[in-house]
């Protein structure tokens, strides 16, 4: 536990709030957020010890949730050497792009009958906040939150989960091909875009431009590859 006479950080306070119930869920969560904001990319070594210390709990709850992250295909254990974070080949990617894009598809369909006004000034305040973002570490999570929050007004939770899982596996080649400002910009366009239809009850339409703009992503990391 964190010695009492230094002040606690924010993370360690939420630790000691969950220590009881749900420790290694909260650790998942960190991992996850940490290669959301790219502090920890494709074939990083995941030391259990340091993320020990800095949490201020024992190694147990780390070591389970990195278990977790394995079963969830974002970690992968090297035998010998230890947890890392799991890399993938473009063509996996490539896969898991049209998986997500037709997810992002149906999400948008059945989201089209059933968004409420204000479930429209919701999206499109989150859209402007995407706008003003000056950085990629500023824009990234808030693009995540976004498409999270599209997905969840399908009102189907396996869906939401089947879409997380997935784009989890690739938020590391979503942040590389979003990091151009031009990128970033014509994304957020089409988000509007997205909005309208689905404000409009367009399902059809909110479907295709949906399923459009996850592929677009596709194609910009397959262009990135052939230009590197």
């Amino acid at each position: 536990m964190p010695d009492n006479s230094e002040p606690m950080t924010a993370l360690q306070r939420r630790v000691a709030e969950r220590q009881a119930t749900s420790l290694p869920h909260l650790i998942v969560e960190e991992l996850e957020q940490m290669i959301i904001t790219g502090a920890l990319k494709g074939g990083d070594r995941i030391n259990e010890s340091a993320l020990a210390m800095r949490l201020g709990v024992s190694r147990g709850p780390v070591r389970e949730a990195c278990r977790h992250l394995e079963r969830s295909r974002l970690v992968e254990f090297r035998a010998n050497r230890g947890m890392f974070v799991r890399e993938i080949s473009m063509a996996e990617a490539a896969q898991l792009y049209d998986i997500r894009a037709s997810l992002f598809g149906l999400a948008g369909r059945l989201a089209a009958t059933r968004v409420t006004t204000a479930d429209a000034d919701h999206l499109r305040a989150r859209i402007d906040q995407l706008e003003s973002a000056g950085s990629m570490d500023d824009y990234y999570p808030l693009n995540v939150d976004l498409h999270r929050a599209i997905v969840a007004l399908a009102g189907n939770p396996r869906l939401t989960d089947l879409y997380d899982n997935i784009s989890k596996e690739l938020h590391l080649f979503r942040r590389h091909g979003l990091e151009p400002p031009t990128a970033r910009h014509t994304s957020n366009e089409q988000h509007r875009q997205i909005l309208d239809h689905l404000r409009a009850g367009d399902s059809d339409e909110a479907a295709k431009l949906m399923e459009e703009h996850i592929l677009a992503g596709k194609h910009r990391m397959l262009a990135e590859e052939v230009s590197d």
